[in-house]
């Protein structure tokens, strides 16, 4: 109980500061605390979904870590870029000489990439920001979209997190989920696409 409550308040001071947050994540990768996503089983839903609606799309990829739990065969995507605040997991990211990838290490808070992309993903990502921090982003994330893109946000529980699903929900787009077909009972994971109207028409 004790934990929780002093972790809040080191964790929101850690947000509000870049330099601090970029350190606390590389010390995490270079701990290997995040080894274990590597191996994750869903790397070739994300792909999957966006090829419904963008085949051989440009994907921007916001807190992408290392992204070695991405499967994007070469020849079904145009381009790939992800961002992620720590340098360790860029680096590590790099190392695997995705085809046709680039990265950059930033804050997604507050990143602008010069191009537009057919879909911007959100893999277990947002509920490392603050609620206002994530209706901000999901907000400003539609003008960085082509024409026919869309933004694939996952969620790996949805039952725990349920105030950032309500900030998915109120966020101004249409939104449909997809949820694996093997979830079974427990917790799921879902995938929520959020379309602006112009991708609707």
């Amino acid at each position: 109980m004790m934990a929780g409550r002093i972790g809040a308040p080191v964790r929101a001071l850690v947000r509000r500061s870049p330099r601090l947050n970029a350190a606390l994540w590389d010390t995490q990768y270079a701990l290997g605390l995040w080894g274990y996503l590597d191996e994750a089983g869903d790397g070739a839903v994300p792909l999957s979904l966006i090829e419904t609606w963008a085949p051989h799309p440009t994907i921007l990829d916001l807190g992408c870590g290392t992204s070695a739990n991405l499967s994007f065969p070469r020849g079904r995507y145009r381009h790939y870029h992800g961002v992620d605040i720590s340098r360790r997991a860029i680096e590590t990211a790099r190392s695997l000489d995705r085809p046709d990838a680039s990265y950059a290490v930033a804050d997604i808070r507050a990143y602008a990439p010069p191009d537009r992309y057919d879909a911007i993903l959100l893999r277990e990502v947002i509920y490392y920001l603050s609620v206002a921090e994530a209706a901000d982003l999901l907000r400003r994330l539609p003008g960085l979209l082509t024409s026919r893109g869309r933004i694939l946000v996952q969620i790996y529980d949805v039952q725990r997190s349920g105030q950032f699903v309500a900030v998915i929900r109120d966020c101004g787009l249409a939104v449909t989920t997809w949820l694996p077909p093997d979830a079974g009972d427990g917790a799921p994971d879902a995938f929520f696409v959020l379309t602006p109207a112009v991708a609707e028409s």
